[in-house]
């Protein structure tokens, strides 16, 4: 279908784009039944689009259209081993994946069947302000979005979210769906329609003593976590995390030859003695009574509400996958899971739209590895990508190629060598690129070179121009152009203040109301760190002077690493997510005791609430 862009006298096909991934009709292809009933309710958000005398399922695109934008490496952490972990079409690095970005988009561009493991804990159904634990632009507005159209617009969310995962995940995966009693019951309906009847596998209750109390109501004290598999095929071995054997009165108690305490009891037909040792525990039910929630003095504890324990993560990885296998998180947080899946020595992918989340979870598993499992096993690297929301300064750190390739993907068009001053295509109008540097121009001999190649070598009046700046005299020279030769350059600014800039972004503002969100370019925040000595050993730290340079943005959160090494940021415990408890607000000024004296190298941490992050690094003298 014909499609017109906003060049005059002008009609193209659209051809815009879309990531190569093979038809996946089998992988979205809705259970044929419901349990013994036929099914015939497709799940909340699923379009069937008739056109033509046609029918056309748009799956949740109707909903959330399809964007394709790259991902921005902007930190590799290196543990050393690198080399011996093989690359695939999911770890194309080799590298374990830590998104910031839009889980949704990003799972739209990664290989179906690669996952053996997904563990999800969504926002609960629970109220606007419950689930906005850092205060990040995207966690606010995203949060927003959800609960706008109530229930059934949470569900369509959830929905369009779910069905990339069952792309995902392998013949023999299975996903675990962690959630609170808003919700549940409505969310294993649509999971039902999803995955099918047949697959769902246990309804888990855990069950806990901490949290919530109510004189109105029975206090509420257990989460539901829905487990479904893909196939019959699914793996499960529920023997390797036992839960603790309890004490039954009717049975005898002791303790055999080698102090190990049993029970057991004598059937009163065959007189045929069982016994039961307390140190093996019993095969787990459904209801979970044996972990707790995260008490105030837990050490793992990071300092938000929702966080879950390791050992609850530690059962679902042990009994769901094995050493090697693929576990994903699309709403990682503060890095329970990615965490665990580290120690249990699996395979990692995890997202968040908070960058503050992305942070503390890589600060997570780099003190994990260092302080506990570095020289247990190999461990892979991991990355720290981008989608949608860019580093300004990393861009300009690439090279002239990897940077065009990048900003033509990001404009929606296709990176081709077509010439020396043609860069790329999209929509058949040829593109030009200009350098890395934000302090580079784009000059008129670049208009005049790019002119002629567009109108020579492509037969074209049309052509885009993308760069940071533009030299006053090659926009009067494409001025010129336009007038005397009825032939024009189309200009993009691209600049940290204007990267918003509609033109640069219409093929993602024009597929839906809120996607002029999801591509904008960023800068770190400005650090400013003050110090003084209060005490023997102890200092104060002020970074209360650092400013964010992106537009309206505000300082979020700070982490401390008192003890930086190997050029790898790794928080002190207790200071990578401070807020104040009266205003929950990050605190900006810190004191800590150093256990010696001497020349120190510590680093911090800055975040803002739009996505940018800088780490600044200090030498200190304590005494």
């Amino acid at each position: 279908m014909a499609k017109k862009y906003d060049h005059p006298q002008i009609s193209i096909i659209d051809s815009e784009q879309q990531i190569e991934i093979p038809k996946q009709d089998d992988f979205y292809k809705l259970p044929a039944r419901f349990g013994s009933v036929p099914l015939d309710e497709a799940p909340l958000g699923w379009e069937v689009e008739t056109r033509r005398h046609e029918t056309k399922v748009t799956k949740f695109e109707h909903a959330y259209p399809r964007i394709y934008l790259p991902f921005q490496e902007v930190h590799r952490v290196e543990f050393g081993y690198g080399d011996k972990f093989e690359k695939t079409e999911l770890f194309p690095t080799g590298a374990n994946r830590l998104f910031f970005g839009d889980n949704l988009h990003i799972m739209r561009q990664l290989p179906s069947k690669s996952v053996d493991l997904f563990y999800l804990d969504p926002p609960f159904f629970s109220g606007r302000n419950y689930n906005v634990i850092f205060g990040d632009r995207n966690e606010v507005r995203s949060f927003s979005d959800i609960w706008e159209g109530g229930m059934p617009g949470y569900l369509i969310w959830l929905n369009a979210r779910l069905y990339e995962m069952k792309r995902l995940l392998k013949d023999t995966g299975s996903i675990y769906v962690h959630l609170d009693w808003h919700a549940s019951h409505y969310v294993k309906v649509e999971m039902d329609k999803i995955f099918g009847v047949d697959n769902f596998l246990n309804e888990v209750i855990w069950c806990y003593e901490t949290a919530g109390k109510s004189k109105r109501t029975f206090s509420r004290k257990h989460d539901t976590i829905l487990l479904y598999s893909k196939t019959e095929r699914y793996f499960l071995d529920v023997t390797r995390s036992p839960m603790p054997r309890k004490l039954n009165k009717h049975m005898k108690i002791g303790t055999d030859e080698n102090g190990r305490e049993y029970e057991e009891k004598t059937d009163a037909k065959t007189k045929k003695t069982y016994r039961w040792y307390f140190d093996e525990g019993r095969l787990p039910f459904d209801y979970w009574t044996d972990i707790q929630f995260i008490n105030w003095e837990a050490k793992e504890r990071i300092g938000y509400p929702t966080q879950k324990p390791e050992d609850l993560l530690e059962r679902i990885i042990n009994v769901s996958s094995n050493k090697g296998n693929v576990v994903f998180d699309p709403f990682i947080g503060g890095g329970t899971t990615a965490a665990v899946a580290q120690r249990l020595n699996r395979r990692w992918v995890a997202c968040d739209q908070s960058r503050i989340a992305v942070s503390i979870t890589a600060d997570r598993i780099s003190r994990l590895v260092e302080e506990k499992i570095g020289k247990m096993f190999p461990v892979p690297d991991f990355t720290v990508e981008h989608w949608g929301i860019y580093e300004a300064p990393s861009l300009e750190k690439l090279d002239e190629k990897d940077f065009r390739e990048f900003v033509i993907k990001c404009f929606g068009g296709k990176p081709e060598s077509v010439s020396k001053h043609i860069h790329g295509i999209r929509h058949g109008v040829p593109l030009y690129v200009g350098e890395p540097s934000r302090k580079s121009k784009i000059t008129k001999d670049d208009v005049a070179q790019f002119a002629k190649a567009v109108f020579s070598e492509r037969g074209s009046n049309f052509g885009a121009m993308l760069g940071w700046n533009f030299a006053p005299d090659a926009r009067k020279a494409a001025e010129i152009l336009a007038a005397r030769e009825n032939k024009r350059i189309d200009f993009v600014r691209l600049s940290l203040i204007r990267l918003e800039d509609d033109e640069f972004r219409d093929h993602v503002t024009t597929k839906h109301k809120d996607y002029d969100e999801l591509l904008t370019f960023i800068q770190p925040p400005e650090v400013r760190i003050s110090y003084d000595r209060i005490a023997k050993n102890t200092y104060r730290f002020d970074v209360s002077e650092s400013i964010s340079l992106n537009k309206d943005g505000v300082i979020a959160n700070v982490q401390w690493d008192f003890e930086y090494k190997n050029n790898r940021f790794s928080s002190t415990q207790g200071y990578s997510f401070l807020r104040d408890k009266k205003t929950g607000r990050p605190l900006l000024v810190v004191e800590y005791t150093f256990p010696r004296d001497g020349m120190k190298k510590i680093a911090c941490s800055v975040q803002d609430n739009q996505g940018g992050e800088r780490t600044v690094v200090l030498d200190i003298d304590v005494e």
